[in-house]
């Protein structure tokens, strides 16, 4: 059986798709440690648990989902087809646009943590006396 879901990966525009329910497929579209959020009125983000560091995709609430997600909708403990009202309600919520600026702010500082750490690194192993200096 096939279901009507939503794609989001980083950097594209929400897509709409249909894909077997099936989580093998779901596991090789998404990665092999799937998790999930529960989401509103039968909702559900299936996300990879161990995605790329630098693959921030889109925010939701406080927090960054890294790496390709679904959002799929669900009855009881079964995955269905988002209904139109979903899908339109979704789509809207994880547009590009709406997510841009704060994904690009947040990769710029974790790419600053990340080269400030680096740094640190090379001065304590490599040159010693200049960082017994700085520190």
């Amino acid at each position: 059986m096939k279901i009507k879901c939503l794609l989001v990966m980083p950097g594209v525009e929400v897509q709409n798709v249909r894909i077997p329910a099936n989580y093998k497929f779901i596991k090789s579209l998404i990665g092999e440690n799937l998790g999930s959020i529960k989401l509103k009125d039968n909702a559900l983000i299936i996300l990879n648990r161990n995605p790329q560091e630098d693959s921030f995709n889109r925010v939701l609430g406080d927090k960054v989902i890294r790496g390709a997600f679904l959002v799929i909708g669900t009855k009881k403990d079964y995955r269905k087809s988002l209904n139109k009202k979903q899908t339109r309600k979704y789509s809207n919520m994880f547009k590009l646009k709406k997510h841009e600026k704060k994904i690009t702010e947040m990769r710029d500082e974790y790419y600053r943590a990340y080269y400030t750490e680096l740094q640190k690194k090379y001065l304590q192993e490599y040159k010693p006396e200049y960082y017994a200096k700085v520190a």
